[in-house]
């Protein structure tokens, strides 16, 4: 048979003697004092726990403070719905004055006309060309045969001016084939008209000279004796009239 639960109170110290520790009901607690005085009548320790008691109308004090807390907050439920039922709705037209603003910038920005500053336009002058500025080729009406002499050409001939300061313009071939005519008009130092037409004939890469001016300005053999053409040749007439063409 086991020994009765001691009530909660002071009792003796079981693990120290002349002490006497506080029984909460359930365990031994860790508050001790000397035993003086009888332990029935001590009061139990500050913080040590006691049974909960019912009052007077048998409700235990627990429940009594939870019922109090849940009434609490039905309290402050029914005063929030209360309250919040004063507050004014959003007013749907409190924006309104925003959007018409907006909507008479927009109208405003719409009818402001835009300034659009056009492109410079930038005026290129005409490029004037090489080929454009040269001088256009001599046209010749004699015979459709005669060209402008090439200058290596013109400078073989003038090679053989027995008389320094002669030069020679207006050069003018016809190819003949074996024979290459070229006439031109021989300038004096002074730059005035020496002959105003004279014809050589080139075979071979040598110079011979034909008519009566050609023979008296240079010093190539004659065409007539060393290759059978006179002044009178077909060939040398045409060439001799297309550099006339060139001095009228």
């Amino acid at each position: 048979m086991t020994s009765p639960t001691p009530p909660p109170g002071w009792h003796p110290d079981p693990s120290e003697p002349g002490l006497i520790r506080y029984w909460d009901g359930t365990q031994w607690t860790e508050h001790t004092q000397p035993a003086t005085e009888p332990t029935a009548e001590e009061p139990a320790p500050t913080g040590a726990a006691e049974p909960d008691q019912p009052d007077r109308a048998g409700v235990p004090r627990a429940v009594k403070i939870i019922g109090g807390i849940v009434a609490a907050f039905v309290v402050i439920g029914v005063l929030a719905a209360i309250f919040g039922e004063d507050e004014p709705a959003d007013d749907p037209q409190a924006a309104a004055p925003s959007t018409t603003s907006s909507a008479a910038a927009q109208e405003t920005s719409t009818l402001t006309p835009s300034t659009t500053t056009p492109p410079a336009t930038t005026t290129v002058p005409p490029t004037t060309t090489t080929s454009a500025m040269a001088a256009a080729p001599p046209k010749y009406t004699s015979d459709p045969r005669c060209a402008p002499a090439n200058q290596s050409l013109v400078d073989l001939v003038s090679s053989g001016f027995s008389e320094s300061g002669l030069t020679l313009t207006n050069g003018t071939v016809i190819d003949a084939g074996d024979y290459t005519y070229i006439g031109g008009t021989t300038l004096a130092a002074t730059g005035g008209v020496e002959n105003r037409s004279d014809v050589w004939v080139i075979a071979n890469g040598t110079v011979y000279s034909s008519t009566g001016g050609a023979r008296n300005t240079t010093s190539w053999p004659r065409a007539s004796s060393e290759l059978d053409v006179s002044p009178g040749d077909p060939d040398v007439q045409a060439v001799d009239a297309c550099v006339v063409d060139l001095t009228r």
